[in-house]
């Protein structure tokens, strides 16, 4: 079968310049190439972006002068969203501009108007609307970095912590952790990705986090039972996250994805009060804090899709190459062994303060 990647496509004009059709994932299709214009269409869907910009086309355009235009529908927060930002901006030697369906003049208004009742949100909104936020094959669809990013506050330190993990040898070993307010609301403050140190320099840079904060239940894949020993040799104890309970007919995976799109969701009615006064209604009991050390995790929530197949379908599967992080996704899932197995103990009153704090999170 051939390769589509491979495929070119050659249009000799009678002035005796060429139009070359090519790839753009193919690694030779542009080197040696003389350049006198340059089109890359649907440019978010590239898979190997970084190389390509890096080593093959930043230099050739660099060196011929060459102008270019990229298109494409939007496909989340990607490199193509990176291009998009960087372009908004007064400085740089490019410009990028956002159009709408309801921009072209070549679209009838009543064939949008039917699509819009046609298609699902998601989908139009990508398709039609040139939104950034939406992508039909979004893992969490729910997150909205308007609603779940926060500015950096002083989390209270009575509040409890609580620690998921994801676990790897040749790949990333990953941790997310929460802190969690009394009516159960999670606030991602800190999250651990390393893939150079062994589990004695992961152990001792996961207590060096929680020095101050005192003690976090963790939970991590249960499929790690050797991790997990290990990490209980080097004073980190982890238990495996609940894999029994409430996953009915769907997989393992769907079902902790879902766990955790039930926090991000929007609550009707839900207020949750934060310490520096701000007041948020109708709110998520999920957020992110931004404060420098959780946009690993803002990168892989908003990019981490469901596998998409030939027909252009998606299938229960996570698509977890091209993780712009240089990992799997892996603080994804440690994220989601904590949704599947954290449980908030209701204060128990006739305790001490010290007491309640340390029995927070179990039944």
């Amino acid at each position: 079968m051939e390769n589509k990647n491979e495929t070119e496509l050659s249009i000799t004009l009678k002035n005796g310049s060429t139009i070359g059709l090519k790839g753009a994932e193919n690694p030779d299709a542009l080197r040696g190439v003389k350049l006198r214009g340059l089109v890359i269409d649907e440019i978010a869907s590239i898979r190997n972006w970084n190389w390509l910009w890096h080593e093959v086309l930043r230099p050739t355009l660099t060196d011929y002068q060459a102008p270019a235009l990229f298109i494409s529908t939007p496909k989340g927060f990607n490199h193509f969203f990176d291009l998009y930002e960087q372009g908004q901006g007064k400085e740089g030697d490019y410009k990028s501009w956002r159009f709408t369906s309801y921009d072209n003049p070549y679209i009838p208004k009543e064939e949008i108007d039917n699509a819009k009742k046609e298609l699902t949100e998601d989908t139009f909104q990508q398709e039609y609307m040139a939104d950034f936020r939406k992508h039909t094959g979004l893992a969490h669809k729910p997150w909205d970095r308007e609603i779940h990013l926060l500015e950096e506050f002083d989390v209270p330190g009575l509040w409890q912590r609580a620690r998921g993990f994801d676990f790897g040898e040749l790949h990333f070993t990953a941790s997310v952790r929460v802190a969690i307010d009394q009516d159960d609301n999670w606030f991602v403050d800190v999250c651990y990705l390393n893939n150079t140190a062994n589990i004695k320099g992961h152990a001792e840079a996961i207590m060096a986090e929680d020095y101050v904060v005192g003690f976090v239940p963790k939970w991590g894949d249960p499929s790690g039972k050797q991790w997990i020993a290990d990490f209980e040799m080097h004073g980190v104890s982890i238990q495996p996250a609940n894999k029994e309970v409430g996953q009915g007919f769907r997989g393992w995976v769907e079902y902790c994805v879902e766990k955790v799109n039930e926090r991000l969701k929007p609550i009707p009615g839900h207020t949750v009060r934060l310490p520096d006064g701000k007041i948020i209604e109708n709110a998520p009991k999920l957020f992110v804090i931004k404060n420098g050390r959780t946009d690993k995790f803002v990168t892989q929530i908003e990019m981490l899709s469901w596998k998409e197949t030939a027909t252009g379908d998606f299938v229960p599967v996570l698509e977890e190459t091209g993780d712009p992080t240089g990992g799997h996704f892996d603080l994804m899932a440690a994220i989601r062994y904590l949704a599947v197995s954290y449980k908030k103990k209701p204060d128990d009153t006739s305790l001490p303060d010290d007491t309640k704090l340390f029995n927070s999170g179990f039944y």
